[in-house]
């Protein structure tokens, strides 16, 4: 009896050492195996092209016409010997319709000439002209037809209306030195002037302003009497006109 119970006893035990065992097999997990995510290599990406831009290209400057500043005792007269053009070149290129009225600091175009071009820029392709050296200027002779004239005397006797035209029928003439003079010795010396053609100027015994085309003597009588004789002379002394006053 004793030894069926150690049997029963023995056979419960193996069951239950065998169900615990099947369960211990049916709770484990299989070993999880993970694969290596792969990964991906971009190819470099090329640095952008930047285009090369031409270099600027600077225009030739294009040269512009000689200015000439007036200086004080300059004439159009001397300024067109000193660079070579005529008087009437001067005169049309600047529109003087009084070639008298200049004055220093006035500045004006040499017609014909061109500026030189300042330094770092291109050179024109054909040399600037030298300005000719300013010569002398020569004291109109009477030899000949008289270019200045006496054209008329007005209101002799009366110190306010009191003129003497003076008219030029020739070239430029250059006035400073010459004198009008009677018998009894009344003289009126020319100041510095440049009297050009068809230009005329009036001498006024009385004070006033002086200008290109009006000349005061500043007196406080008259000069001129009617009937005597009136005589322009140049700087050397030799007549040029006489005239009587009417």
């Amino acid at each position: 009896m004793r030894s069926r119970s150690w049997g029963f006893t023995a056979a419960f035990v193996l069951l239950v050492i065998g169900g615990a065992v099947l369960v211990l097999l049916s709770t484990r997990s299989p070993r999880a195996t993970t694969s290596p995510t792969p990964i991906m290599t971009l190819p470099p990406t090329p640095a952008p092209t930047v285009p090369l831009l031409p270099s600027p290209v600077l225009p030739t400057p294009t040269p512009g016409p000689l200015l000439y500043t007036i200086q004080e005792g300059d004439t159009l007269f001397s300024i067109a010997l000193a660079h070579g053009v005529t008087l009437d070149e001067l005169i049309e290129a600047n529109g003087l319709s009084d070639p008298n009225l200049i004055h220093p600091g006035q500045t004006i175009i040499i017609p014909g000439r061109t500026a030189p071009i300042p330094v770092g820029t291109e050179a024109p392709s054909s040399p600037l002209p030298t300005p000719l050296p300013r010569p002398a200027l020569p004291s109109p002779t009477p030899s000949g037809p008289p270019l200045v004239e006496i054209a008329s005397v007005l209101g002799a006797g009366d110190i306010e209306n009191e003129v003497v035209r003076v008219r030029n029928r020739g070239g430029a003439a250059w006035l400073e030195g010459w004198t009008l003079s009677d018998a009894a010795g009344n003289a009126f010396t020319f100041p510095r002037l440049v009297l050009f053609t068809g230009a005329e100027v009036e001498v006024h015994t009385a004070s006033g302003i002086s200008s290109p085309t009006d000349l005061y003597w500043g007196r406080t009588a008259p000069a001129w009497d009617s009937g005597e004789l009136l005589t322009l002379r140049d700087a050397a002394g030799e007549v040029v006109d006489s005239y009587i006053v009417p």
